[in-house]
């Protein structure tokens, strides 16, 4: 009843607002299917944004319409969590699915593709709900992250790192132990305290703690997590499969980086799933308070997230073009819908879940593309891709080069007293990846843009240039 009662409700909502929502649902229109967790990039280079969903590749053809070429592309059997990025550092995007002993495959510059499985490990995390590409070890390479999630009751699987070794070879580097392995769900990545080299966090399910990898630079990483205020708030201890003990903390599903107070520094984003019982950690907002120390403070309390038991997988992007980071978050229980929240800066966030016509639920998939190349960030959510009609107001687009297809490089704008930040990455939530070109929004600021970007090896470069544009950006 309550499932019947809150699905009616939406759609009402849905439709009598259908006018002046701020999303439309054009997936019928487009030709996009498919409800798996989603990963855009534009694979081809022919400046339109790809998506590939659930192991299907869909070409944008103009921003018009998308077509299946999965078969033609070479990536057929794909399968499982996708992520883009140019391992070999040709310049064109490769991509790794970690579905059962994981699948590379490298682009041939072309639109297609040569299965190079051979030369990745056989991955030992069995069931992984989560990868991430980063220059883990400061080599210009790409490395990976994979997650080792469980069979429940029967035993949890190993988190791994491995090494490029270059010529798309990968060596492991390291793997959890027994007695130490914890249910991974999302991966995500980013410097979070600006040495030059990138951080690992990683969501873990089953009230456990999350772990905040802290990276020497050296590919010796860390876990911070307790120290740093990022594991979440621990509590009485508990035994688990396999051996495992932990401090209580909560089920969480996916997290994301961003700089939600344009201070400069990335922030988290905990997404957790919680049942009723108030020990269960709720959805975290977290402050990165910057240096010395670099750790997080919880801003939850004044954030104003409603509670829904079943959230999952969140997205951060600035659908409104006024220069800060809002949030997407989705849920996986009949009766749950996913949210949006506009952020209205001082870690205050509004509710406009019925204003943005999206209806959305038991889904996992939410990522965000400019895939019309309008200015403004349209989502795919719950097998359906929204395109975005509210956003007003000046923008720019910025496209990294470099190493990797610029992943971990980060961007900054200073605008009106705020410091814009993003950074290119190549995964968030739980197995999604948003477009690896940045988008800011600038509001009423139509001036000289001037945009620092550094890259993980620590190489900068300042540019300056005019709103409403893409603008690439070449290491020096």
């Amino acid at each position: 009843m309550r499932y019947a009662l809150a699905l009616l409700c939406a759609l009402a909502c849905n439709v009598a607002c259908a006018d002046d929502a701020y999303f439309t649902d054009i997936t019928a229109d487009v030709g996009i299917s498919g409800g798996a967790q989603c990963a855009w990039a534009d694979y081809d280079a022919d400046g339109w944004v790809d998506a590939l969903i659930g192991g299907v590749l869909f070409r944008n053809v103009d921003g018009q319409r998308f077509e299946d070429v999965t078969e033609a592309s070479g990536l057929a059997g794909i399968g499982g969590f996708a992520v883009w990025g140019d391992c070999d550092n040709d310049g064109d995007l490769d991509v790794l699915s970690s579905a059962g002993v994981g699948r590379l495959f490298l682009s041939d510059g072309d639109g297609t593709f040569t299965d190079a499985s051979d030369g990745l490990p056989d991955l030992p995390t069995i069931s992984s709900r989560g990868v991430v590409w980063a220059d883990l070890n400061g080599d210009r390479l790409l490395d990976l992250y994979v997650g080792g999630y469980e069979a429940w009751e029967k035993g949890v699987h190993p988190d791994a790192v491995y090494l490029n070794q270059g010529g798309a070879v990968f060596t492991e580097h390291w793997r959890e132990v027994a007695g130490e392995m914890l249910s991974a769900r999302g991966i995500t990545a980013a410097d979070f305290d600006e040495d030059g080299d990138m951080d690992v966090y990683v969501s873990n399910y089953r009230l456990q703690p999350n772990m905040l990898w802290r990276n020497d630079g050296a590919e010796g990483l860390k876990d911070v997590g307790y120290d740093y205020g990022a594991a979440g708030n621990p509590k009485s201890r508990i035994d688990y499969t396999d051996g495992v003990s932990y401090a209580i903390c909560g089920h969480t599903i996916g997290s994301s980086w961003g700089d939600l107070d344009n201070d400069g520094h990335f922030d988290l984003f905990v997404g957790n799933f919680s049942h009723p019982p108030d020990y269960q950690d709720r959805p975290q907002f977290l402050r990165n308070m910057g240096a010395p120390d670099w750790h997080f403070e919880d801003m939850s309390a004044a954030a104003g997230l409603r509670w829904q038991e079943s959230y999952a997988s969140p997205a951060l992007a600035d659908y409104d073009n006024d220069g800060d980071l809002d949030l997407l978050f989705t849920t996986v229980y009949g009766g749950d819908f996913t949210v949006l929240y506009r952020n209205d800066g001082g870690w205050s966030f509004a509710e406009v879940t019925d204003e943005s016509g999206i209806v959305t639920e038991k889904t996992y998939q939410a990522a965000w593309a400019d895939f019309d190349n309008d200015g403004d960030l349209d989502v795919i959510s719950g097998g359906r891709l929204w395109r975005n009609d509210v956003a007003s107001g000046h923008w720019l687009k910025v496209r990294v080069a470099g190493p990797g297809s610029g992943i971990g490089a980060q961007v900054r704008i200073m605008l009106d007293g705020r410091t814009l930040t993003r950074q290119v990455e190549s995964a968030t939530g739980e197995g999604n990846q948003n477009e690896l070109t940045l988008h800011f929004g600038l509001g009423d600021y139509a001036g000289e843009v001037g945009l620092q970007v550094v890259w993980p090896d620590g190489s900068r470069r300042t540019v300056v240039t005019q709103p409403d544009r893409l603008v690439v950006v070449e290491p020096l």
